[in-house]
């Protein structure tokens, strides 16, 4: 049968903790995908409830050719490698954030996916909230006249002891870990096509624990960032405007059943609204699983990942290393 006959199925690369919280169990509510898969090299991992997989070995789901798409949640420094091996198997990819560790990492990755005509998905799974597409269509019909700056904000206490993300060895730390999130938050709301980066990379030990910092985009725009490990949760951004500003909390995180706040102001007046409860990691996976099904246009996604892996490198080098005083 071809693929647009038929739901997407599914393989799950690593059984991290936001492939057994969030993935899997938005797997089960997807018309469009079935999960028939999972690898991992911890064989004590416990699935959600309800949920009974035999473990496979990584080359071993590479190898079933029932799988069409893998779900990629690997400590960051295997992105590269196991997206490759995963495109050279002919499946498509989401890869959890960040892609790459380089926008050269992520440029092999692309190419590799372009030779073969397969999606490589950055997973961006907030985008698909509807609280951001109200925002842009406010920011689009000049609700809040021309956007002066943009402020992003994440940051929470440190991870448990053994998370990977406290290994600098395996990719670990505050930027690799975070800076996707106001990056796109800037690539989807602002006008500018370049961006000057300039700031602070807090460092502990060798691990990367924070990033402070300010961008000027080539259209007049700032663009403030804050993402932070070991500090009280934020997860917010806020746009202003010059005759309005729009601010929405939890926005990288938002909760399934939470109905979320978008607070707006413009001239003075309270419009704010509403966004009734979803599960962005359920419409990420029905968005790509429909591209894979129809042949959307893997490219547009792809320059988006270009741009992302582009800007991070330019916010790293724009942002002076000093170790924090404790």
């Amino acid at each position: 049968m071809m693929i647009s006959d038929r739901k997407v199925r599914v393989g799950i690369l690593g059984l991290s903790d936001i492939a057994r919280r969030k993935v899997i169990p938005a797997l089960q509510e997807c018309g469009g995908a079935v999960l028939k898969g999972v690898a991992s090299r911890n064989r004590g991992a416990a699935f959600p409830s309800g949920e009974t997989h035999a473990l496979l070995g990584y080359e071993e789901l590479l190898a079933d050719e029932e799988i069409d798409l893998v779900y990629l949640s690997l400590p960051n420094h295997l992105h590269e490698e196991w997206t490759v091996r995963a495109l050279q198997s002919g499946k498509h990819v989401i890869c959890e954030k960040p892609a790459g560790l380089s926008a050269a990492s992520v440029e092999r990755m692309l190419s590799c996916a372009e030779k073969r005509g397969l999606l490589l998905y950055e997973n961006l799974m907030y985008l698909h909230h509807p609280q951001h597409a109200a925002v842009k269509g406010m920011v689009d019909a000049g609700r809040i006249g021309r956007i002066r700056s943009l402020r992003s904000v994440f940051g929470f206490p440190f991870p448990a002891e053994g998370n990977f993300r406290l290994d600098p060895g395996r990719g670990g730390g505050a930027f690799n870990d975070l800076a996707r999130y106001p990056l796109s938050t800037a690539l989807h709301f602002l006008q500018g096509d370049a961006y000057r980066f300039k700031g602070f990379a807090l460092d502990r030990n060798g691990l990367n624990v924070a990033v402070h910092g300010t961008a000027f985009s080539s259209a007049g725009e700032i663009f403030s960032f804050s993402i932070a490990f070991g500090q009280q949760y934020e997860s917010y951004y806020e746009i202003i405007g010059e005759l309005g500003k729009i601010g929405v909390d939890r926005a990288y995180t938002t909760p399934a059943d939470l109905a979320n706040l978008v607070r707006v102001t413009c001239g003075g007046c309270d419009a704010s609204f509403t966004v009734q409860p979803c599960d962005h990691f359920r419409l990420m996976i029905e968005h790509v699983c429909a591209i894979v099904r129809n042949g959307g246009d893997f490219g547009e996604i792809h320059q988006r990942t270009r741009r992302l892996a582009h800007l991070a490198d330019q916010m790293e080098k724009g942002c002076s290393h000093e170790e924090e005083r404790r």
